[in-house]
């Protein structure tokens, strides 16, 4: 079992951790989105970029509100969203969804509700990306869209594979997977549930119209590359994804730590690696892990290499980008370990603020970031088990 841990770190740059109904007419159609490689970052920008040159009538940074009777904005969605430009800065956090018990109330409106009202009065929240939701059903998408609604709040749609103990890579090498792992491999079909209970919601009479103004985006997976998850197959899935939730005028990305040499990135790290190139030319976004928590660094070298992630993700895959996963422990034992040892409270303290005093540099690369984790990522969380906040009072800055 060491042997395989060591190569999953090796491998996987240290982080072993872990229908059709007719559309609104202000969406695009399927037919009108061209989704060859070749003009991959053009489409990417169609999508992404909204035609609204400030944050005034936009969302989720301007005055722009989303119809409580679920009802689809006069906007069409490319005027709907702010533009790139303005989705810099602190976005909100990630929210994980653990539980597969589709009925706990965990994954209930009332919870979810709950949460969101939280993190947009006491942080300044405006978006959430959901992280690793085990409920496959459509009920799930339906309370987050809903609490979405309620809170005024964009979220962020995951396809997720679960957490198992191992699972072949694309290098035919076996690796621990995510820190929760389970007795037994997971039926690693579900992420196929998963996608249709996304499908299902977009096309939902009752929620289909107003879906694409609450859900900025969508994930392919959390690190799908680093976990080798679906085999050969997963750029083609990937492919099918995206031309998919394109024609919702949905962009799709894959939530992935990019820092991964020979595979990600190249041997030296310098440019895109094979598998990088194939996930840029089939991506509308990049959704970043910049994780030194991961990558050996002690919380005074973390903001140096956050900021060398933040500029190769500009001058290497050039899409519009959001770090969507970075994490500090606030404490010493939590289920994914403890670094490089370097963890406390004080330690948690400086590194998100670390990202909050840069807002300038992150305005300057048109770049959003989320905290991991609001809550059930142990040591992780902003919410702790006692319901106190690891960093009480304090909103990021909007610069």
């Amino acid at each position: 079992m060491l042997s395989v841990i060591f190569i999953s770190s090796l491998l996987a740059g240290a982080s072993a951790r872990y229908v059709s109904t007719a559309l609104p007419s202000s969406i695009a159609s399927p037919t009108s989105i061209t989704l060859s490689a070749s003009n991959a970052q053009s489409t990417s920008t169609a999508l992404v970029t909204s035609n609204s040159t400030s944050s005034g009538p936009c969302f989720p940074f301007g005055s722009a509100t989303l119809p409580t009777d679920l009802s689809a904005p006069s906007a069409s969605r490319s005027q709907w969203w702010c533009p790139q430009s303005e989705m810099y800065g602190f976005m909100g956090f990630s929210y994980p969804l653990e539980v597969p018990d589709c009925t706990d109330p965990s994954n209930g409106y009332d919870a979810i509700n709950k949460d969101f009202a939280k993190m947009k009065q006491d942080f300044g929240a405006t978006m959430v990306r959901v992280y690793a939701p085990e409920c496959r059903e459509q009920s799930v998408w339906e309370n987050l869209l809903k609490a979405g609604v309620n809170n005024n709040m964009g979220v962020i749609l995951q396809v997720w594979w679960g957490f198992d103990s191992v699972r072949e890579t694309f290098w035919g090498v076996r690796l621990i997977s995510h820190a929760k792992i389970s007795s037994s491999p997971q039926n690693q079909d579900l992420w196929k549930q998963t996608q249709a209970s996304i499908y299902g919601v977009m096309t939902s009479t009752q929620y289909g119209a107003i879906a694409p103004y609450v859900f900025h985006s969508a994930e392919f997976g959390s690190e799908p590359i680093g976990d080798g998850v679906d085999g050969n197959n997963f750029i083609s899935d990937l492919a099918a994804f995206r031309s998919k939730m394109n024609g919702y005028g949905v962009p799709v990305a894959i939530s992935e730590d990019w820092d991964r040499p020979n595979t990600m990135s190249t041997s030296s790290g310098t440019g895109l690696g094979p598998i990088g190139q194939q996930v840029k030319a089939n991506s509308d976004m990049v959704h970043g892990h910049a994780m030194p928590f991961y990558h050996n660094k002690n919380e005074a070298q973390s903001w140096p290499y956050i900021e060398s992630q933040i500029k190769w993700y500009k001058d290497n895959v050039g899409l519009p980008t959001l770090i969507s996963e970075s994490q500090w422990a606030w404490g010493t034992g939590g289920d994914h370990g403890d670094g490089v040892g370097d963890v406390g409270t004080s330690q948690y303290y400086d590194y998100w603020h670390s990202f909050d005093s840069n807002c300038a540099l992150f305005k300057q690369y048109q770049t959003g970031w989320f905290i991991h984790a609001w809550a059930m990522e142990s040591t992780f969380d902003m919410v702790k088990d006692d319901g106190s906040y690891a960093i009480p009072a304090w909103k990021p800055q909007r610069c």
